[in-house]
C-alpha cells in the first residue's frame, strides 16, 4: 500500500497565513529512528517564531510542530526500545535535521521518545514532551532539592504547571505566580502556593531558587525576589535586562533551552528516559498533564493567529 504523507508547510516564513496545507514526500527511516503515523502534533510558541523567521531553526522540510504523539509503524536499524505497534510521544522535530510533527507520516529519533501514558489520550500526550523537558531541565540546571524555597514566576503556563508538580515530587517548598485568583486556586490545587505577579516585589529575597518562565519584566521580578547567592533560570533570555540584581547578590543565571539536543544531537537520550519517567508518573497519579484542547490540524492558522494576538492561555494539540 502506498502512503500518502500531508501535511502543513510553509515555504517562506512570515505571518501565519504562510502556513499551507501539501503532500510531501515518506520520510526514509535511517538507523536510530522510527516510523511514525502521528495521531497529534502539539502545538507550542516556538512554532510561531520558527514560521516567522524569528528563530531561524525551521524543520528540513518546513513542517511547523516539535511535540508528537504517533503510532511506531517501522523501526529502523540499531532500534531495540520499540516494535511496531507501540504508541510513543516525544519531543522528536520541528528543527534543522528533522522533520516538523504537523504530518501524517514523520520519522524521528527513537532516543528522543518514550512510551506514551497508558492512561490517558494521545492528544494529551502530544502536549507534554516540551514543556515537561523544559521544565524538568529547568529544575536539574537549579539543583531543586528537598527543603529549597522556590519560586515559580507563572505557575499556570505549560512550563509553569509541570515545574510546580516536578519540584513538589522533590520535596521543594514551592511558591508560583498567577495573574488571578482562578490561577492562584488552580496552583493551590498542585499543592503549591498562590500568589500574583504583582506581589512578588513584597517577598524580595525570600527565595533560594528561582524559575521565570515568561522573560522580560518577569526576569527583572525573579532577581528582585532571590535572596543573595541564589540561583535563577530562565526559559527566555532574549531581551535586554539591568542586572544590578544579579550582581549585588551574587546570584547565579541559567539559561534554558531544551531543543539544544535536537539541535545539536547531544543529550538527546536524557530526554526519552525522562519521559519514560513521566509516563510513569503520570500512569500513577502521581503528575497531572495540562488541560488541552485538542483541534484538526487544518486549524493550524486560526492557533498561530489566536496565540500572536494574546487570545490563547492553554495548551492545544492538532489532531489527524
Amino acid at each position: 500500500m502506498i502512503l500518502k504523507n500531508s501535511a502543513w508547510q510553509f515555504e517562506t516564513t512570515g505571518n501565519p497565513d504562510v502556513l499551507q496545507p501539501v503532500d510531501i514526500a515518506m520520510p526514509e527511516v535511517l538507523p536510530g529512528q522510527v516510523l511514525l503515523r502521528v495521531l497529534a502534533s502539539g502545538f507550542n510558541p516556538i512554532d510561531t517564531k520558527i514560521r516567522a523567521g524569528l528563530a531561524p531553526i525551521a524543520a528540513d522540510n518546513h513542517v511547523p510542530g516539535c511535540d508528537v504523539c504517533g503510532e511506531v509503524i517501522e523501526v529502523g536499524a540499531r532500534v531495540t526500545q520499540f516494535v511496531v505497534g507501540d504508541l510513543v510521544y516525544g519531543c522528536a522535530g520541528g528543527v534543522k535535521g528533522s522533520s516538523g510533527t504537523l504530518c501524517r507520516y514523520m520519522a524521528a529519533d527513537a532516543e528522543l521518545l518514550a512510551l506514551a501514558p497508558a492512561s490517558i489520550r494521545p492528544a494529551e500526550a502530544a502536549a507534554l514532551p516540551l514543556v515537561s523537558i523544559t521544565a524538568f531541565d529547568a529544575l536539574e540546571r537549579l539543583n531543586v532539592t528537598a527543603g529549597d524555597e522556590l519560586l515559580i514566576m507563572g505557575g499556570t503556563g505549560g512550563v509553569g504547571q509541570m515545574a510546580v508538580q516536578l519540584a513538589k515530587l522533590k520535596g521543594a517548598n514551592v511558591t508560583a505566580t498567577a495573574g488571578s485568583d482562578v490561577g492562584m486556586g488552580f496552583i493551590e490545587t498542585l499543592g503549591a502556593k498562590g500568589i500574583r505577579h504583582a506581589d512578588v516585589a513584597n517577598v524580595q529575597g525570600g527565595f533560594n531558587k528561582v524559575l521565570d518562565t515568561h522573560g522580560g519584566e518577569s526576569f527583572q521580578a525573579a532577581l528582585v525576589a532571590a535572596r543573595p547567592i541564589a540561583q535563577v533560570a530562565t526559559i527566555n533570555a532574549r531581551n535586554t535586562y539591568d542586572l544590578a540584581q544579579a550582581h549585588a547578590k551574587a546570584l547565579t543565571i541559567h539559561a534554558v533551552f531544551m531543543l539544544l539536543p535536537l539541535l545539536t544531537g547531544n543529550g538527546r537520550r536524557v530526554h526519552g528516559q525522562f519521559l519514560t519517567w513521566l509516563a510513569g508518573a503520570i500512569d500513577g497519579g502521581n503528575v497531572v498533564p495540562p488541560v488541552v484542547e485538542a483541534l484538526p490540524a487544518a486549524d493550524v492558522i486560526d492557533v498561530h493567529k489566536r496565540y500572536e494576538n494574546g487570545e490563547l492561555k492553554h495548551k492545544v494539540v492538532f489532531t489527524f
